[in-house]
C-alpha cells in the first residue's frame, strides 16, 4: 500500500554506514537505533527518502557552513515521514502525530528529553508553508532538503554528491506512492498542510516537472 501501512514483509536489514557519499554519518547509538528503527517502520521509498533528505540536508549545511546536530537532523531525517504510515490510526494531521511518536520512541531509545523535543519541533515544522533559523538551523536544513527531494528545489546545490547518494538509495516509484500517500490523507483531513501543498502549491504538477523525472 502506497502509504497507509508498512510493508509487511520483513527485509534484511542494511547496516549502519559511516559515510553516504562522503557525507558524515553520526554513529551514537540513538543514531544507530533510528536507522534500524526505520528500517522496520518504513516501506522502502519513503525510508530511502529519508536517508537521502538527511545526506541533501547535511550537504546544504556543510556547503553554507552551518553548525548544525547531526544526531537531530539523521533521526529526524529518518523519521520525519513515519505518520504517513499509520494514516488511518493517526489523532492529528501526519507530520504532528509522527513528530509525538518520534520523541516518545527517541526517548525510550535514549535520547535526551530536550533533543527529543527538537526533532519532534522539526518533524512537525517541515510541511509548513515557511520555516526560519529562528526555528533552528536544523529544521530549515529538513525543510530545504524534503522540498529538494520532492520537487527538485535549489537542484544544483546537490551536483557533487547527487549521483553518488541515489545509487544505493535510488527514487524508484517514490513520486507515484508520496503523491498517493499525500492524497490520502488530504481525503480524511482536509485541514492539513497535504491539502494546502496540493489544493494550493499545485504539487502534483510541481513535481511532473521536477528534474528527478529524468532520475530513477
Amino acid at each position: 500500500m502506497d502509504g497507509s501501512s508498512t510493508t509487511t514483509r520483513r527485509r534484511p536489514a542494511l547496516p549502519l554506514p559511516t559515510q553516504i557519499a562522503g557525507i558524515a554519518v553520526p554513529s551514537d547509538q540513538v543514531s544507530a537505533a533510528t536507522w534500524r528503527h526505520a528500517q522496520r517502520i518504513l516501506p522502502r521509498y519513503l525510508f530511502f527518502h529519508s536517508v537521502r533528505s538527511y545526506c541533501w540536508g547535511a550537504t546544504i549545511g556543510d556547503r553554507e557552513g552551518r553548525a548544525f546536530d547531526r544526531q537531530v537532523l539523521w533521526t529526524a531525517s529518518l523519521l520525519h515521514d513515519q505518520g504517513l504510515t499509520t494514516l488511518p490510526r493517526n489523532d492529528d494531521c501526519f507530520e504532528v502525530a509522527g513528530g509525538a511518536r518520534a520523541r516518545r520512541w527517541l526517548e525510550r531509545a535514549g535520547m535526551a528529553p530536550e533533543a527529543a523535543k527538537t526533532v519532534e519541533r522539526v518533524i512537525v515544522l517541515h510541511m509548513q508553508p515557511s520555516v526560519a533559523l529562528d526555528d533552528s538551523v536544523e529544521a530549515v536544513l529538513l525543510d530545504r532538503a524534503t522540498s529538494l527531494d520532492v520537487r527538485g528545489a535549489d537542484f544544483n546545490v546537490i551536483d557533487a554528491v547527487r549521483s553518488d547518494v541515489v545509487r544505493p538509495y535510488p527514487r524508484g516509484d517514490f513520486d507515484r506512492r508520496f503523491l498517493a500517500a499525500i492524497r490520502r490523507e488530504m481525503n480524511g483531513r482536509s485541514d492539513c498542510q497535504s491539502a494546502r501543498l496540493l489544493n494550493q502549491t499545485g504539487l502534483s504538477d510541481w513535481m511532473a516537472r521536477s528534474p528527478w523525472k529524468a532520475i530513477r
